[in-house]
């Protein structure tokens, strides 16, 4: 990304932290104690033991960049349902952009109290002097707003305009997950956990309850609605100093549960994560560099060289297809139904009928053929399903954020959970055929509920090689004596649980490791020092029942330097009980100011 390459060589450690919690690297199997490795007062961010600390969002105080102390501080930019020149920060609106209402009448805003998770990914763009921040919503009916930023002698940041993105163009979005800065100063977004077509079919009312909550943006009618319209990269650029923008969708990328698309600093070379379980991973390389609407896409086959301590593979690259993003949504708007893409038959055990591929997505196991002359529409429409038939892996559980470090030049990945497909035939550590039964049973790993990070080590042409874990965490069960004992500290407070975002400082040697965890009960963001290959400290905490998202590193905006931070639905996932007022539980959008005058 272009704001990565830009960043300072400096190296970038947080004071006091003199502790390292994993001896090793890959320390799933490390036997750690119960007590808190990271208690350098006023320093370092101790685990939240009491109520109040859990009420907050905690961080570091001072960070040290090549032996100079600096103060980093934290400030809310945003929080839903805040009002700013007459607009409401995560109000959902309807294809005509009327406001959507909950039955009760209030609005319908993306917090993470009413269905879906609130606002995921946020950037800082500048254009013509001035700074815009760009936030989208992880609802079924998706949001987008962007907000003017000043910028105070201080380098503090406050909104002082507000703006409703449309999507109408391309009927609306759906669950907008993680995203990035483009090298050429775009927001490049994603749509997650695409409607399964196969499940539906609106012209006979063949639906289910998780797609029906895109009805309202269609003013109740579903007929306007297709599930291939959603599950998609998005791009936004603004182009002028009003904040006009353009917005598109780009269908040559594929489509299947986005959770992030990240551009390499060629501008050609882009890496796609799928979320979910028995999932893929994709390579796009476009045409042209800076231009997403045409390329070929690729799909990664997991040869396994070892299980220990995370696993390690080689890597080979599937080609799916070339595409334009125009060819594709002529097929998109056509409104095609799964049974104009494909043949289905019945399994027989793990085995398929003649002329049909044995597959296992998380669709489960199927037996498909694609129709004749349907190979365009299978490999865009249905990329998932197609890389399964192709012989792709797709047996990642979970697969999320993704990061480059141009100092080594390998990519860094977080596999929040290592289970269920990754697992040989179990589920869970217990012994189950589901999620390999008719696959290809690529992955077989032990069972590690904590999840980890993984390097992918790229070429000359920046193709992926490898995949081998660098830190996995460590399941732990805290005795009813310890301030940790709750129902939700299933992995060590010492190190990570299921990683999320991932963002790297170039020069630093450091990577930041967001979480979204239940295995926690207060999500955290981890610095991790990726030539030792352990942790070296946490930089903040989350509120009771939220997730970490959109820790990404900004280091000059307008000659400062930020981290995008936001605690996303605050007693949403947890903790409930825990809740004092509505405003409580408000996703806030926010910010860490590494303060160098």
């Amino acid at each position: 990304m272009k704001r990565l390459l830009l960043a300072s060589t400096a190296a970038f450690l947080l004071i006091g932290c003199t502790n390292n919690p994993t001896p090793s690297a890959n320390t799933s199997s490390t036997k750690t104690s119960g007590a808190d490795k990271f208690t350098n007062p006023g320093l370092d961010v101790r685990y939240p033991i009491t109520d109040s600390e859990k009420r907050q969002i905690l961080h570091s105080k001072m960070i040290e960049i090549n032996g100079k102390k600096y103060p980093l501080k934290y400030k809310t930019i945003l929080k839903t349902g805040q009002v700013l020149n007459g607009e409401i920060f995560g109000l959902l609106k309807d294809e005509n952009g009327n406001p959507l209402r909950e039955a009760d009448g209030s609005y319908y805003i993306c917090n993470g109290q009413f269905g879906g998770s609130g606002p995921d990914h946020t950037e800082f763009i500048e254009k013509d002097g001035k700074i815009f921040m760009i936030t989208q919503f992880e609802c079924n009916i998706g949001a987008i707003y962007q907000a003017e930023l000043k910028q105070d002698k201080n380098g503090e940041l406050y909104p002082v305009d507000l703006k409703y993105i449309s999507q109408s163009a391309y009927h609306g979005g759906w669950v907008h997950c993680a995203g990035m800065k483009t090298p050429w100063n775009t927001f490049l977004g994603s749509e997650e956990y695409e409607p399964d077509a196969k499940k539906l079919d609106v012209k006979t009312g063949k639906l289910d309850k998780y797609y029906n909550r895109i009805a309202p943006y269609f003013g109740g009618d579903l007929t306007k609605a297709s599930p291939y319209y959603y599950g998609w990269i998005t791009e936004i650029a603004i182009v002028n100093k009003n904040g006009a923008d353009i917005y598109q969708k780009h269908y040559s990328m594929g489509r299947f549960a986005h959770e992030l698309a990240y551009v390499l600093p060629d501008k050609q070379t882009v890496y796609l994560s799928d979320d979910g379980t028995n999932c893929g991973f994709f390579m796009y390389i476009a045409d042209k560099p800076g231009d997403l609407s045409a390329g070929t896409l690729y799909a990664a086959k997991w040869i396994q060289t070892s299980n220990k301590n995370g696993g390690s593979a080689k890597l080979r690259w599937i080609e799916l297809g070339h595409a334009t993003d125009s060819e594709i949504k002529s097929i998109v708007d056509s409104k095609p139904l799964f049974t104009d893409i494909f043949e289905s038959a019945k399994p027989n055990g793990a085995t398929c009928p003649a002329g049909f591929t044995s597959i296992n997505t998380n669709s489960g196991h199927e037996c498909l053929r694609v129709k004749p002359g349907m190979e365009k529409a299978a490999a865009f429409l249905e990329t998932r399903r197609y890389a399964a038939i192709k012989g792709a892996t797709t047996e990642f559980r979970k697969f999320e954020g993704i990061t480059y470090n141009p100092d080594n030049h390998k990519l860094y990945v977080a596999i929040s959970q290592i289970a269920k497909g990754m697992e040989d035939n179990k589920k869970y550590g217990k012994p189950n055929p589901k999620y390999d039964l008719g696959g290809n049973n690529d992955i077989r790993l032990p069972f590690n509920e904590c999840g980890g990070v993984y390097a992918l080590d790229l070429d000359n042409n920046l193709i992926a090689k490898n995949m081998y874990a660098v830190i996995t965490g460590i399941p732990q069960k805290y005795p009813k004596n310890s301030p940790y004992h709750n129902k939700y500290n299933k992995c060590s407070i010492n190190s990570i649980a299921n990683p999320d975002n991932i963002t790297y400082l170039p020069g630093s040697n450091l990577l930041l490791i967001g979480e979204d965890t239940d295995a926690h009960q207060i999500d955290l963001v981890w610095a991790f020092d990726t030539k030792t290959n352990k942790l070296t400290h946490r930089i903040a905490t989350t509120i009771y029942g939220s997730e970490t998202t959109s820790v990404m590193w900004q280091p000059n905006i307008k000659g400062e330097t930020y981290i995008n931070f936001v605690d996303q639905h605050p007693y949403g996932e947890s903790d409930q009980d825990k809740l004092l007022t509505p405003n409580d539980a408000q996703s806030i959008v926010g910010y860490f100011h590494v303060i160098k005058k």
